[in-house]
C-alpha cells in the first residue's frame, strides 16, 4: 500500500529560497531565465538564494536554448542553468539533510513509521570544460564543516579527471563512473543509510520514487561517520566548468 499512498503524502519544497524555511520530503531548485536566483543578496527581492541561507558566488544565470519540445534524446539542447566561469565559483545550499531529526520529520510528513533509507539527488548537469583532473570541481553533497571546495568535505560528489566522470567522498580516491563529455546529463547520487555509501548514476532509466538499483550503479564510495548535516552544491576549482540545471533532492524508503 505504501507504493500507492506515499507520493500523495509527500511535501515538496518547490523553490530553492524556501529550503531553509520549510520542512519537506522533496526539495527543488528550479533555475529560470526570468529571475537570477544566484544574484547578490543586496538585490533584496526576497527570492535570491543568498538571502535565504545559500552561498552563491559569481554564477552566471544562463538561458536555455536549442531544445526540441519534450525530446529527452536531444543531447545538443541547453537547459536553463547556473554556469561557472572562473576559479572559485560555487553554490552551497543550507546544510539540512541527513540528520536524524530531518529524516524523522520527513517520515512524519509522509505518514511513515520507518525512517527513510535513502537521500537522493537528481540533477541536470554538464561539465562544459572537462580537460583537467579536478576532483574538487563538480556537483554533490558536502559535509557539516568546511565548504564544498575541499575534497575532505565531499559526501558523494561527481567530478571529472579529464577522462571519466567520477564520484568522491571525504578525500578518498574517486571512483570512475563513465567516460566524460561536455553534454547535459541527468546525474543521480544516492546516499544509503544501510551501506553507508554514495552511489553514482549518469542518465539512469529508473525514475524518482522507484527503488534505487544499487547493483547497477556505475560506482560507489564509502561515506564518513559523524559528518551530517549535509548540504548540496557545485564548485569550480580552476579549469573544468560545471553547469547546474533543474535539481531535485528527496528522501525515499524503498
Amino acid at each position: 500500500m505504501k507504493n500507492f499512498y506515499l507520493p500523495l503524502a509527500r511535501k515538496h519544497v518547490r523553490a530553492g529560497a524556501r529550503w531553509a524555511h520549510e520542512m519537506g520530503t522533496d526539495y527543488w531548485l528550479h533555475i529560470t531565465s526570468g529571475l537570477d536566483q544566484a544574484a547578490a543578496a543586496s538585490t533584496a527581492t526576497g527570492d535570491e538564494l543568498a538571502e535565504n541561507g545559500w552561498i552563491a558566488t559569481a554564477l552566471t544565470n544562463t538561458v536555455g536554448a536549442g531544445g526540441d519540445f519534450g525530446a529527452l534524446g536531444d543531447t545538443t539542447r541547453t537547459p536553463n542553468h547556473f554556469l561557472t566561469d572562473a576559479a572559485g565559483d560555487l553554490l552551497e545550499s543550507p546544510r539540512l539533510f541527513g540528520t536524524y531529526e530531518h529524516m524523522r520529520g520527513a517520515a512524519d510528513i509522509a505518514g511513515m513509521s520507518d525512517m527513510p533509507r535513502f537521500l537522493i539527488a537528481r540533477f541536470w548537469g554538464a561539465m562544459t570544460v572537462h580537460s583537467a583532473d579536478e576532483p574538487r570541481t563538480g556537483w554533490g553533497f558536502f559535509e557539516d564543516a568546511g565548504n564544498i571546495t575541499l575534497e575532505a568535505v565531499q559526501a558523494g560528489f561527481i567530478s571529472s579527471d579529464g577522462t571519466n566522470f567520477q564520484i568522491g567522498a571525504n578525500a578518498a580516491t574517486p571512483v570512475n563512473l563513465q567516460a566524460d563529455d561536455a553534454l547535459w546529463h541527468e546525474f543521480v547520487i544516492v546516499l544509503d543509510v544501510l551501506t553507508l555509501k554514495a552511489y553514482g548514476y549518469v542518465d539512469p532509466t529508473w525514475r524518482a520514487y522507484e527503488p534505487p538499483p544499487l547493483p547497477s550503479a556505475l560506482g560507489s564510495i564509502a561515506l564518513a561517520a559523524d559528518e551530517v548535516p549535509y548540504g548540496f552544491g557545485m564548485h569550480m576549482l580552476t579549469t573544468n566548468r560545471p553547469g547546474l540545471g533543474l535539481t531535485h533532492i528527496y528522501y525515499d524508503w524503498k
